[in-house]
């Protein structure tokens, strides 16, 4: 999200120009620089995105392969040079497929050693934990109610609960959008058996993770991550809407909005038909389905009927992580 927007936030401390936040994720690695003020504004300077699709790159003995690995090691290298230019304070976080890479030390060797940039591998309660602050951050209005935040990448879905800054539940499932199209609905055509199939499956290794969201409650469901964003997008040009803006910030899905997604989805059995639906995004086309049936099973599962939609999630969470520690940084210098 650009600027979560304090007006009259005074300018960010002396030797805290800018921060960076880069986000190795399954299918995509981010990069957004910012200025962040002392009321928490967050002033972007620039997001730069590689499609690397590194859960894509892991072979069936969950290696990544040298492609892969060459590959995001050079877009770290043009990340961490631009972040060098605004003279920001890096932090880089790698997610689910790094974390089920088992040669994840390699990467992490070749991303310090030729990129120059120390990539913390964190867990999924770290992930969900950060996304529910970047969510929080970006949706003021619900900072007193108690929330159930989702992101559902590539690679895995991170839940966390809380009200105000207080995470009474952050949890991670192994399930994300890349995971369930290859698992499921590749190669095409695909066929409505195997998408029945995914969803009996998502719904079962959700299930005791809905069990424990349940037992903490929540007042507001929100949902972030490309594949809701797109799901959100989609849905306005199928329901008439042909002005649907990029910034589906704030803005509500119903789950029977999802439903009608799905089937429109399900109903496109190669890449091609895909392509061909309105308010497609040429980027998403092979994944979209896979995400969209995870978000399905959370709304049949918790029994949600509407979701609100966060641009602002993981990255807006480290970017506030980063700034806090500059500033402790530059206070406690001698």
């Amino acid at each position: 999200m650009g600027d979560a927007g304090h007006p009259g936030a005074s300018g960010p401390p002396p030797g805290v120009a800018a921060v960076g936040a880069i986000d190795i994720g399954s299918n995509s690695i981010h990069l957004t620089l910012a200025r962040v003020r002392d009321g928490g504004a967050i002033e972007t300077i620039a997001r730069l995105k590689d499609p690397a699709r590194l859960a894509g790159e892991l072979d069936a003995r969950n290696h990544l392969s040298a492609q892969g690995i060459e590959r995001a090691v050079a877009t770290l290298g043009r990340f961490r040079e631009l972040a060098a230019v605004h003279g920001a304070h890096l932090r880089a976080t790698a997610t689910a497929a790094v974390r089920a890479a088992r040669n994840a030390d390699e990467f992490l060797h070749r991303a310090a050693h030729e990129a120059g940039v120390h990539v913390e591998l964190i867990s999924g309660h770290d992930e969900a934990r950060l996304t529910y602050r970047g969510v929080r951050h970006g949706l003021p209005k619900l900072a007193d109610d108690r929330i159930l935040c989702v992101d559902s990448g590539g690679g895995s879905t991170e839940l966390a609960c809380g009200r105000g800054e207080r995470v009474s539940l952050a949890t991670s499932v192994a399930v994300g959008s890349l995971v369930i199209s290859k698992r499921y609905l590749m190669p095409d055509p695909v066929h409505p058996r195997r998408v029945r199939q995914a969803q009996a499956d998502i719904a079962k290794a959700l299930a005791p993770h809905l069990a424990v969201v349940r037992r903490v409650g929540f007042d507001h469901a929100i949902a972030t991550s490309g594949t809701i964003q797109r799901v959100a997008r989609m849905a306005k040009v199928l329901a008439g809407d042909s002005r649907a803006s990029r910034d589906v910030h704030g803005q509500r899905i119903t789950a029977e909005a999802i439903d009608h997604v799905i089937e429109r989805l399900t109903a496109a059995p190669t890449q091609a038909h895909r392509l061909c639906l309105p308010g497609m995004d040429p980027e998403r086309a092979d994944t979209l389905l896979g995400g969209a049936l995870i978000f399905q099973a959370l709304a049949r599962g918790l029994d949600i009927q509407q979701w609100q939609v966060s641009m602002s999630a993981l990255r807006t969470g480290l970017l506030l992580d980063i700034w806090q520690r500059a500033v402790a940084s530059t206070v406690t210098a001698p």
